[in-house]
C-alpha cells in the first residue's frame, strides 16, 4: 500500500511502480524479455555509479525478491532507452521466463557493483 504525505503518494509497492512505469512508458517494447535480465545485468556492471544504473538494481532486487519500494518520482528517472529495457524486464517477470535462481544469480552479480 502507498504511503501518502501532505496528500500526496511518496511511497509505492513494487506492484504499484510497475503499473506507473508501463503508463509512462504507454509503448510495448521492442525487446525481447527473454533477453532482458542478461542485458540489465550488463548495463548495471558496466556504470554501476549512475543512479540511473543504481535504480535499476533495486528493480532488479525488487522483481528477484517480488517486492520492494519505490518513489513516485523514480519512475520518471528512466531514459527512454532504459525504460525499454526496464518494460522488457517487468514483462520477463511478469511472463515467467526465466527461473527464481536466474532472478537470484543476476542480482549477485550486480550487487557488489552497485555497493562502492
Amino acid at each position: 500500500m502507498a504511503q501518502t504525505y501532505g496528500g500526496s503518494t511518496e511511497v509505492m509497492s513494487l506492484s504499484q511502480f510497475e503499473s506507473e512505469l508501463r503508463r509512462i512508458a504507454r509503448f510495448e517494447t521492442n525487446l525481447p524479455a527473454a533477453s532482458a535480465l542478461a542485458e540489465v545485468v550488463e548495463k548495471i556492471r558496466a556504470n554501476p555509479a549512475l543512479t540511473e544504473s543504481r535504480l535499476l538494481a533495486r528493480v532488479l532486487s525488487a522483481l528477484a525478491h517480488q517486492c520492494g519500494e519505490f518513489r513516485r518520482a523514480e519512475a520518471s528517472a528512466f531514459s527512454s532507452t532504459m525504460l525499454k529495457m526496464v518494460i522488457a524486464l517487468l514483462n520477463a517477470a511478469r511472463d515467467g521466463i526465466h527461473t527464481r535462481e536466474d532472478w537470484m544469480r543476476a542480482v549477485a552479480a550486480t550487487k557488489g557493483a552497485t555497493e562502492h
